[in-house]
């Protein structure tokens, strides 16, 4: 069904609720977190929302996922330069680096479009650290748009990146409009490609930080000595973790 979208005023409640039993990182998620407040009467919208929830007393940082690179707005990315409570990671589902593909799948921008998306966010913060996810394998995708997928991912150098393969959900755009003709065997060896890939821009990216004092939230404290944390560039049970 349709999204429906908490006032402002439920958000502020259940944050400042959560934060009083001791939470100290509010996960700010939904089907597509951009459109937030379209439907309410008076309308709202994402910044105001994050603008409200970084004043609840006991919250320390704000994570925010799902976030269409269309409905991306400028104020958005804006409060990544300021809002001392959201941390500089967004959740950014890009599905494709070929256009074609996003044409098909209809993702309201191209490659460019995205790519100057994510400029403007490493511009509002420089430590900005960005997870996406692609799809391999849709419903027409060749060699040649599978290899634009690769220049994507290697030229943008996410800091996290899931991958799935295409697989027909029932109601669907992809499901009505095309057949599901890329053999599995082919997005099982593009999916291994894709993650090769990124594997080698994670260890770039953590040798790079070697040597680095990082503020770290502990999740796990273990009776053994040993503890599990995270630092800002990972979300809980899809990201890296820090063990000390």
């Amino acid at each position: 069904g349709l999204q429906v979208s908490d006032t402002l005023e439920q958000n502020l409640i259940e944050a400042q609720r959560l934060a009083d039993g001791g939470v100290k990182e509010l996960l700010i998620i939904g089907q597509d977190t951009t459109s937030y407040g379209w439907d309410l009467n008076p309308k709202s919208s994402l910044h105001e929302l994050l603008d409200v929830l970084n004043n609840v007393k006991g919250i320390e940082w704000m994570r925010l996922h799902y976030v269409h690179p269309a409905h991306l707005h400028r104020e958005v990315i804006k409060r990544y330069s300021y809002l001392d409570k959201l941390i500089p990671y967004i959740d950014m589902p890009t599905q494709h680096g070929s256009d074609k593909v996003l044409k098909d799948m209809r993702r309201g921008l191209d490659s460019s479009g995205i790519k100057k998306r994510i400029e403007l966010l490493r511009k509002a913060n420089q430590d900005m650290s960005i997870r996406t996810t692609v799809i391999v394998g849709f419903p027409g995708e060749t060699e040649k748009e599978f290899n634009e997928l690769c220049d994507f991912v290697e030229e943008i150098e996410f800091d996290r990146l899931g991958v799935f393969q295409y697989s027909e959900e029932e109601g669907t755009h992809g499901a009505l409009s095309f057949k599901d003709d890329v053999p599995k065997k082919i997005k099982q060896e593009r999916y291994d490609q894709i993650m090769l890939l990124q594997q080698k821009i994670n260890l770039k990216k953590n040798l790079q930080r070697v040597g680095n004092k990082e503020r770290i939230l502990i999740d796990v404290v273990n009776q053994q000595g040993w503890s599990l944390g995270r630092s800002y560039r990972d979300a809980p049970e899809v990201d890296n973790y820090v063990k000390i």
